[in-house]
């Protein structure tokens, strides 16, 4: 038992040496080893709520050495971390860099109307979720070369950028990606990025084309060049007029485009031309030479072992006098046949989805859960939450009949499916129940504790690209943590305890590390094969040469666009946590561990991370 335990405590030690190292290195590569200095900063919006965001100074601007200035703006439901690979970049080449969160996005207070912004009528309107204030905040830093200004943005950042350039004519170079050019005549010097295979349909130029040249949709006239045809990775008109145009094409999705070489050298070679009069200073280093992609796979490592350090805790903690009892012996009565595992499990996986398209389009982009439930102001959350919820009704359902017929009469009791909490096979021991609640508690803390500290000591969540563990900004976002806990816990319960280790519990292999990945490789069928051909349905057809996404071909776009795209971060991240899910069971033999927790992690991510609606 004692070597056991060192061992424990070995990996608990390694893991935080592991993400100590990780997040250090980040944080060296992305302030270019010394050179640029990164500050959180807060500013006041007229709105009254406070735009956060983090500031990229090159330690040589100064007021007797200013720098041009580049906004960089994040898009729909991102945070400004997202656009670091363009802050990163552009700051270690000279260019001071504000990245702000929109509001009711990341760090900033407040509340977001998307609709309003990107779908209002009112030419008028001068909203901009909070970004202007950021762009005069940069413009009167006392080392920014105001006469020099770039805005650069992704998806409802790109919009941003344009809405920005009329609100402010002093701008010199824009740069929408993964975006629309919105119709608007006289923005200086235009550089447009494209996604080739951008899920937003409205965002691609036509589905029609060659490989390099657009034929000329008509909002390709604000590019202000007439109907001749234009060609793609080709720039035309005058930088010192302002009248600099270029159309670029990345080969990539929309969610994945600020992190390709291509975009990002476009951009950053884009802001030397207009903003350093196309100068190659002591600062500059050539468009494609990076090093954003090591941070993010540094905490993409670090975020991993976090994670991964909570297997030796609570193996440390479950091996304690106190929690000694949420560890009960594993149910040997039951295991399920190998035909009707296949049966129950691949049933499992077409119901996930069937029920993802309908019940997430429901929430994007007009919220209707909202108008039923005002107080649940997580977009994308509703869309989770509403599929959580349907899973588990269906499976409760299913789950009650094949109970009631096949399971009693075998003679298998609730405790034979990891639903008791005693020793004693069908009881209920509430005090074991507490401790569990109380043990989950701890796990999550220990996580929000080290995001806190790595938050503190180097600005930084754990992530990859996209946010997963951050600080409650706000405490309307702890609040709703607890609001989207309930129906995410309901499923983990449902799906994720009583359907996955009872119904279809497996049998044990020859290890316990073999039977670990065999339960793992199994339940990653029963639960995310029906989203993985979900995934393919869609995106395969376009990716083959197609005339666009599979559900735009099939004649229902409306389940086309986020929701889908969405997937590509979901079904690894889901991936990742039913591992843990895995351990939890066959370390407790209850599913009740497990449910918490991991309910716990994945609700935590989306109200520390999602937008916030009004």
């Amino acid at each position: 038992m004692k070597d056991e335990m060192r061992k424990h405590w070995y990996w608990l030690i390694g893991s935080l040496a592991i993400v100590a190292f990780c997040a250090i290195m980040a944080y060296a590569i992305r302030r270019d080893f010394g050179r640029v200095d990164i500050q959180p900063v807060r500013i006041a919006d007229e709105s009254g709520a406070i735009v956060a965001a983090n500031l990229f100074r090159p330690v040589a601007a100064s007021p007797g050495a200013k720098m041009p200035g580049v906004l960089v703006i994040h898009g729909y439901s991102n945070d400004k971390d997202t656009e670091d690979s363009f802050s990163i970049e552009l700051a270690r080449r000279g260019f001071v860099v504000l990245a702000p969160d929109f509001l009711g996005h990341g760090e900033s207070g407040g509340w977001a109307d998307p609709m309003r912004f990107m779908f209002g009528k009112d030419p008028k309107d001068t909203y901009s979720i909070g970004s202007n204030s950021a762009y005069l905040y940069l413009k009167n830093l006392p080392f920014v070369d105001a006469a020099n200004l770039g805005i650069m943005g992704h998806s409802m950042g790109g919009i941003a950028t344009q809405k920005l350039a009329v609100m402010n004519p002093d701008h010199k170079a824009l740069n929408p990606h993964a975006s629309i050019l919105l119709p608007i005549p006289g923005l200086h010097d235009l550089l447009f990025t494209e996604a080739r295979f951008d899920e937003f349909l409205p965002f691609r130029a036509m589905q029609l084309r060659t490989e390099n040249l657009v034929q000329n949709p008509a909002w390709f006239k604000a590019l202000g060049l007439g109907d001749q045809p234009v060609q793609w990775d080709t720039t035309y008109g005058d930088f010192a007029k302002g009248t600099a145009r270029r159309v670029t094409l990345i080969n990539m999705d929309h969610h994945f485009t600020p992190i390709t070489n291509k975009a990002v050298a476009e951009a950053v070679d884009w802001m030397r031309l207009s903003l350093k009069g196309g100068e190659k200073d002591a600062l500059w280093v050539e468009p494609t030479s990076q090093i954003f992609m090591w941070k993010e796979v540094f905490m993409l490592i670090a975020f991993l072992a976090v994670m991964l350090s909570l297997i030796p805790l609570a193996s440390i903690l479950l091996a304690t006098r106190y929690f000694a009892k949420v560890s009960q012996p594993m149910p040997t009565k039951y295991v399920a046949s190998t035909g009707k595992w296949w049966l129950f499990a691949s049933i499992n996986a077409l119901i996930g989805a069937i029920l993802y398209s309908p019940l997430t389009a429901i929430v994007f982009p007009f919220d209707m859960l909202k108008l039923i439930l005002p107080f649940m102001h997580l977009q994308m959350g509703n869309g989770f939450v509403l599929w959580f919820l349907a899973n588990a009704i269906v499976c409760a359902v299913l789950f009650t009949v094949w109970y009631r017929s096949a399971a009693r009469k075998a003679g298998i009791s609730m405790g034979d499916l990891g639903m008791s909490l005693s020793s004693q096979n069908a009881a209920f021991d509430w005090g074991v129940l507490g401790k569990t609640l109380l043990l989950s508690l701890i796990l999550l803390g220990w996580l929000y504790i080290l995001t806190s500290i790595s938050e503190w000591l180097l600005g930084q969540d754990f992530r990859f690209v996209w946010a997963f563990m951050k600080i409650f900004a706000t405490p309307a976002r702890f609040g709703l943590f607890w609001i989207y806990l309930i129906p995410t816990l309901i499923y983990f319960l449902v799906n994720g305890g009583f359907f996955l280790f009872g119904q279809i519990r497996q049998k044990e292999y020859d290890t316990p590390v073999k039977s670990q990945f065999m339960w793992w490789f199994k339940i990653l069928y029963a639960a995310l094969a029906g989203l993985l051909l979900l995934w393919a349905f869609q995106y395969l057809p376009i990716l083959l040469g197609g005339p666009g996404y599979g559900f735009e071909i099939t004649g229902f776009p409306q389940f086309s666009g986020m929701w889908p795209l969405w997937l590509q971060i979901y079904l690894p991240e889901f991936a990742f946590l039913l591992f843990l899910l895995v351990w939890f069971f066959r370390q407790t033999g209850r599913v009740y561990l497990g449910a918490l927790t991991i309910s716990g992690l994945l609700t935590w991510f989306m109200a520390a991370g999602q937008i916030v609606i009004k």
